[in-house]
């Protein structure tokens, strides 16, 4: 059967589910192959050969993992990809308990030997990998220890399993009536959608049927969150971090202080979103101004854009890095990384996945509107990044923290805007993507922060031993996202709720808030190449080549880019007033 042009291909990883589970058989025989290696760790040409059987191994299960979920994906009520997906989990928790031994015995073999391998020729391209071994030594547990951790794990995964069963395959929504009276079905794929409206209404009664929604699930959610957290915390501390907050920035290269620069200098320049939505209320008269009128466009724009026609403009715009960064998106199109458009059961949202050495997938819910040109664009960024990157970098070096894997993808959204305001053909078409630009300000900058606050919140309160309910944690949402437009929005109609289903929470710890660090490192790439700044192409197009030289703060500082530096942060505050102060003076004039 030919393949849909708008379906991604998963035979790429695996062909069907026969061979998923052929796949699973392979890697019990690899395993043991690789638990002959225990104890002979201590001879260079011997670990070599190891970690090179370690990454075939670990290449097979990822094309099991890749094939599994995203066809549950794609399926949400599917019991054979669920099953499957099963299968799959605890072959991963059977990997991390068979290779429990490494660590410990690289703790073992100390940090002396380990730094004699730095010295080593062979071992030229394993640097970073080896240096983040030497870091992580004191937090190492004994083999016995590892392996208790590592079969934890199996059960662990449940809580992100209820998380996404609830909210991609049990949770139902009332139909929402629009101004005209007539009914929509409301699915995960299509509520943002209708959350963008124009019809007033609509929004209303479309936030109203997920706020109902939530509240069907919000006990059985929050017990479901507190314990996932709580999982977190035990961890953490048997791992001996001081917090998990501790754990989560170590295992980025980065920082307290940095977390803390950007929880400070957002909350200090929390005026933007005051300015911002103080303006479109009164612009747009609403008085009230509810949550579910946020995003609402200030002029109407009703423009339809058709997938074909967003891929020609996503072009277009990232023309300015030139022929063979273009050339990737025809490539992305043709080799069929994406699906497209909504499912029933498909999750909602978006994202970019894939394994070295195999072309990446891109999952997006096309709704014919501007708003899917962007995601669009944004998930390419990620899925170019990452084929630019393998084709520079060894499997070891070709992975990076969030704040570095997002960066990509802010780009592209920060150039389309660019190239959008550039060929506006009237003062109405500038207020709009002026307006989307500050949006995604708001959403990435200082709703990341607010999703952050709230965050370090239940960690310290589990940390601290206090409780958290349902209720704690309705009223410090409430309470966080009501910062600097409490007298400009009526909460009303606020889904206390909407904690529950922030996917970050249940995926990475301390995640959101290096959305907001990259980004400010996108708008430094972005504005030096806008202006046309000596060097400013060549800086980007090597960091999207990766390094195996450098962890990421030190790759940042060779670009030109000082993310420990306290004038980074005030220059990008900096450019952002700027940009809402270009807003005002559209209506000033």
């Amino acid at each position: 059967m030919e393949q849909n042009k708008f379906d991604w291909d998963l035979t790429k990883f695996c062909k069907d589910i026969n061979d998923c589970e052929n796949k699973l058989k392979q890697i019990d025989i690899k395993l043991e192959e690789l638990v002959k290696y225990k104890g002979k760790l201590n001879n260079p040409s011997t670990l070599l050969e190891f970690w090179k059987k370690e990454q075939e191994t670990e290449s097979i299960f990822e094309d099991c993992y890749i094939y599994a979920l995203a066809s549950k994906d794609i399926e949400e009520t599917d019991q054979s990809f669920q099953q499957l997906s099963q299968k799959v989990m605890n072959m991963g928790s059977k990997i991390s308990s068979k290779l429990a031994f490494v660590y410990p015995e690289f703790k073992h073999l100390g940090n002396d030997y380990l730094r004699s391998l730095l010295k080593d020729k062979n071992f030229e391209n394993w640097k970073l990998e080896i240096e983040k071994i030497i870091d992580e030594n004191e937090h190492t547990l004994s083999e016995a220890e590892e392996q208790i951790l590592a079969q934890v794990g199996s059960f662990s995964v449940g809580f992100k399993n209820v998380y996404s069963s609830c909210f991609f395959g049990d949770v139902k929504y009332q139909d929402a009536t629009d101004e005209n009276g007539v009914a929509h079905k409301i699915t995960s794929g299509v509520i943002n959608k209708y959350l963008f409206s124009n019809d007033r209404e609509l929004r209303k009664n479309v936030s109203l049927s997920v706020k109902e929604a939530y509240l069907s699930y919000q006990n059985s959610m929050a017990i479901n969150f507190i314990y996932q957290l709580k999982q977190n915390v035990v961890i953490s501390k048997i791992r001996k971090y001081k917090s998990v907050l501790d754990k989560s920035v170590s295992t980025y290269k980065t920082s307290p202080q940095v977390y803390n620069n950007i929880i400070n200098y957002t909350k200090q320049n929390i005026n933007f979103v005051t300015r911002y939505f103080g303006l479109k209320k009164k612009i747009l008269n609403f008085n009230p101004m509810f949550t579910y009128d946020m995003n609402i466009d200030i002029i109407k724009n009703n423009k339809k854009y058709s997938y074909e026609e967003g891929i020609s403009l996503i072009k277009n715009a990232m023309s300015i890095l030139g022929e063979d960064y273009v050339a990737l998106i025809d490539k992305a199109v043709n080799e069929h990384w994406i699906d497209v458009y909504p499912k029933e059961h498909k999750r909602s949202g978006a994202y970019t996945w894939g394994r070295y050495g195999k072309t990446y997938i891109i999952l997006t819910n096309w709704n014919d509107d501007l708003e899917s040109v962007y995601t669009l664009a944004h998930e390419l960024g990620h899925a170019i990044q990452h084929y630019i990157t393998e084709q520079n970098q060894e499997k070891q070096n070709s992975n990076f923290p969030i704040y570095i894997a997002e960066v990509a993808s802010l780009f592209n959204e920060i150039i389309l805007s660019n190239y959008l305001l550039k060929h506006s053909q009237s003062e109405d078409e500038k207020i709009n993507v002026l307006s989307k630009q500050i949006n995604d300000i708001n959403s990435v900058i200082f709703n990341q922060v607010k999703y952050s606050e709230f965050e370090d919140f239940c960690y310290k309160a589990l940390e601290n031993d206090e409780s958290l309910s349902k209720e704690i944690l309705n009223d410090k949402w409430l309470q966080i996202n009501k910062q600097g437009l409490e007298n400009i929005i009526d909460y009303s109609t606020f889904n206390t709720l909407r904690w529950e289903n922030i996917f970050h929470y249940y995926n990475v710890s301390y995640y959101v808030w290096q959305y907001a660090l990259a980004f400010m490192i996108a708008t430094n790439f972005a504005t030096n190449i806008i202006e046309n700044k000596k060097n400013a192409k060549e800086n980007y197009l090597q960091f999207l080549k990766g390094t195996n030289k450098y962890f990421p703060t030190q790759f940042l500082q060779s670009l030109c880019i000082d993310i420990d530096d306290d004038k980074f942060y005030q220059q990008f505050f900096e450019t952002i007033n700027n940009k809402i102060t270009e807003f005002e003076n559209l209506f000033n004039n």
